[in-house]
């Protein structure tokens, strides 16, 4: 059930990780962006209640450290350079795409590659670069719904100020003798309005009614995906967990592999490790995913089976082989991490959820100053 609520959620939103880091890095605004913030921040609210009430279980808190960073950078890369981060690639994928299938095939490469190296990384990679235990915000001495207030008023500050600032660069009303706090403070009170009447437009448009025929087949407006992804995150924290992508598609490619041949199942030492012998939650969370976002593919008329394209050259395929391996350096996607790790407030994703940005937008940097 979680499964097909993010399936559904992500796919008629159009959520792409990449696409929105990359618009954000190219015009400053995103409006995929706007969701995937509001998801997060309102899943950081109820997930502090989740900790107040039961403490550390359930959240997924790994040891943190410069890998993180390295690993989230190597995966922001491959995303943009793949055109899209893990998730869009299995809704892509579910709506018939072989483009994206040619991605998630790079990705499954990249973690095979890793999966034979695993006997050295932790020796040679992840013991050099660690510098502390899985922690959070939340453990600090304050009631954990405190400080995702705190967290989540910055946040929605920061986000203010950048979409006031651009929009008044947009207008051209920025005054070229103002100084720097009065720019910032008029910055700052342009976002907030534009924030209000967003909100008072969006919720006045809730109100007038939905036609549900129409809405079943047109996307949804990513903020009403992200508020569903937030409660769908909420309903599954109570169940089982927080969610997460790589770890589950790990495991299902060891777990196809180990059924299929022992013998091979053996021969990666990574793939041995994540072999589980059975489908843990997660597992089924992923098929839930690809099962949703089909449904919904469907329901739109967007489910049309189409072949790669020769245009795109390697690009797929060595996009997906850096998520796949910057998956498991860093360890985390861009759900892992930029979702549940923000909205853990845990120091691991943090600071591989930095990685991944700047990866990001490098990889934008670079790509589009290469295409002119």
């Amino acid at each position: 059930m979680a499964g097909v609520g993010f399936g559904v959620f992500f796919q008629k939103g159009r959520i792409c990780y990449a696409s929105a880091l990359s618009d954000f890095f190219l015009f400053r605004s995103s409006r995929v962006g706007g969701g995937i913030v509001l998801a997060t921040l309102l899943t950081t609210l109820s997930w502090s209640g989740a900790y107040l009430v039961g403490g550390e279980a359930g959240f997924w808190l790994p040891p943190w450290g410069l890998y993180g960073l390295i690993g989230g950078a190597i995966f922001g890369v491959g995303m943009i350079l793949a055109g899209a981060c893990l998730t869009s690639t299995l809704w892509r994928v579910a709506s018939g795409s072989g483009q994206y299938g040619l991605v998630l095939g790079g990705v499954v490469v990249g973690v095979l590659l890793t999966g034979l190296a695993h006997p050295w990384l932790g020796e040679l990679y992840f013991t050099p670069l660690w510098l502390g235990t899985g922690t959070t915000a939340f453990a600090l001495p304050v009631p954990a719904p405190a400080v995702a207030v705190v967290f989540v008023a910055v946040v929605a500050v920061a986000y203010a100020f950048l979409a006031g600032s651009t929009k008044r660069q947009f207008d051209g009303s920025v005054d070229e003798d103002e100084g720097p706090i009065a720019g910032l403070l008029e910055s700052l009170r342009v976002g907030l309005r534009g924030l209000f009447e967003g909100s008072r437009q969006y919720l006045g448009a809730r109100r007038s009614g939905i036609d549900v025929g129409r809405a079943l087949r047109r996307p949804w407006d990513p903020r009403t995906c992200g508020i569903g992804i937030a409660l769908t995150a909420t309903f599954w924290i109570g169940v089982s967990g927080v969610w997460t992508v790589s770890g589950p598609l790990e495991d299902w490619i060891a777990f196809g592999v180990g059924t299929a041949s022992p013998v091979l199942l053996a021969a990666v030492p990574g793939f041995e490790a994540a072999f589980l012998g059975h489908v843990s939650p997660g597992m089924g969370v992923l098929v839930g995913f690809l099962l949703g976002a089909a449904l919904a593919a469907l329901v739109s008329g967007d489910f049309e089976l189409t072949p790669p394209t020769r245009s795109a050259g390697v690009a797929p395929v060595a996009g997906g082989v850096l998520m796949g391996v910057g998956a498991n350096l860093a360890p985390g996607c861009n759900v892992t991490n930029l979702y549940t790790g923000v909205a853990s407030l845990s120091a691991h994703g943090l600071l591989a959820s930095a990685g991944i940005v700047l990866g990001a937008y490098a990889g934008t940097r670079l790509l589009f100053r290469t295409r002119g």
